[in-house]
């Protein structure tokens, strides 16, 4: 444990250290990520899709603010969507406006869940997003989140239609048909549903245990909400017949326990075992106070050994003064004497 925390400390200097430069490499290589994701999975429009495009959004968004950085990221997925179909593109468009009204109105500064929600449900991994959030920050930064899953859900369902949404595949004066598609996309989209149930309950469920003054609170909440989306997505898919999405949801969700662990390790890493509780008082209140100290690496101390009494030899040695144009006398050096005769 001890190794741990001193790798723990390590890393957190380092970040302090260099977190001027450290902050927007992280941007960077986040926003690859993101773009590439939405290319290789609604890449219609071959401009924005292409390495070039997303090497050159990825620098723009390294430099910019998180907000602006998700309306570009929306802003790519409108052109995509309008390269397959201008009717999608325009109820993404309005999908989006709400999204961003949401987003900018209740929780504007966790915004990069709402890029890494997505993300994380193309990898499979995104019980950790409500268990993350709750722990870190308080229930309604879970809302953009909920806005990314949407998005999410969306995205996934015009890419199961993409045929029906082409344009140069559906018959002229059936375009009516193509708006019917995408709003079912999210209307009719009883999963998405239920990831949005789940993500609240769970949310909420972590956040108020993680607020209670019971020991090992973080840890409680961590396993009781990942035990709600386990149970929750099993009685989901077993009532929608998707029995094979099973294995990885019991697989994803132990890796999220495993973040989860990390997430406490780095900020709420505690030592119950020295708990103190102190109680004192003022003129119009008695206070009982639980403090419990947080595990730490002892400092090393330097210490520095001197030999002798380096004050006493300073003040007896006295400096060495030159003298100028001095000659040297060989005749006053007896063993030059002793070389002549």
């Amino acid at each position: 444990m001890t190794k741990l925390l001193e790798i723990k400390d390590k890393v957190i200097k380092f970040y302090s250290k260099n977190e001027t430069y450290a902050k927007p490499v992280l941007k960077f290589l986040g926003c690859i990520v993101v773009y590439f994701v939405i290319s290789n999975n609604i890449g219609y429009n071959s401009k924005v899709s292409s390495i070039p495009a997303i090497l050159v959004l990825s620098l723009a968004g390294c430099l910019l603010p998180i907000g602006a950085t998700t309306f570009l990221a929306s802003v790519v997925i409108l052109l995509n969507l309008y390269a397959l179909s201008a009717e999608v593109a325009m109820i993404g468009a309005v999908i989006f406006l709400l999204i961003l009204v949401i987003y900018y109105r209740f929780s504007s500064k966790a915004g990069i869940m709402a890029l890494a929600t997505p993300v994380l449900l193309k990898l499979n991994v995104p019980y950790i997003v409500p268990v993350g959030t709750a722990l870190l920050k308080k229930p309604y930064a879970i809302i953009p989140s909920l806005c990314g899953t949407v998005v999410y859900f969306f995205l996934h369902g015009v890419k199961l239609s993409a045929s029906t949404l082409s344009s140069d595949k559906v018959v002229e004066g059936e375009e009516t048909a193509k708006y019917t598609v995408s709003v079912n996309q999210l209307v009719a989209n009883k999963e998405m549903y239920l990831y949005l149930g789940i993500f609240i309950v769970a949310a909420v469920v972590v956040y108020l245990i993680r607020r209670s003054k019971i020991d090992h609170a973080w840890t409680i909440a961590t396993i009781v909400g990942i035990l709600i989306q386990v149970l929750g997505f099993f009685v989901g898919f077993l009532s929608f017949g998707t029995m094979d999405k099973l294995l990885g949801m019991i697989l994803g969700n132990i890796v999220c326990l495993l973040i989860g662990f990390v997430i406490q390790f780095f900020f709420m890493n505690l030592d119950y075992a020295r708990t103190e509780r102190v109680q004192f008082e003022d003129d119009e209140y008695y206070y009982y106070v639980k403090a419990v100290p947080k595990k730490m690496v002892a400092s090393k101390e330097v210490s520095v050994k001197r030999f002798g009494n380096t004050s006493v030899m300073a003040k007896k040695v006295k400096p060495v003064k030159e003298e100028q144009d001095e000659e040297f006398d060989f005749n006053d050096i007896k063993i030059f004497e002793d070389l002549d005769e």
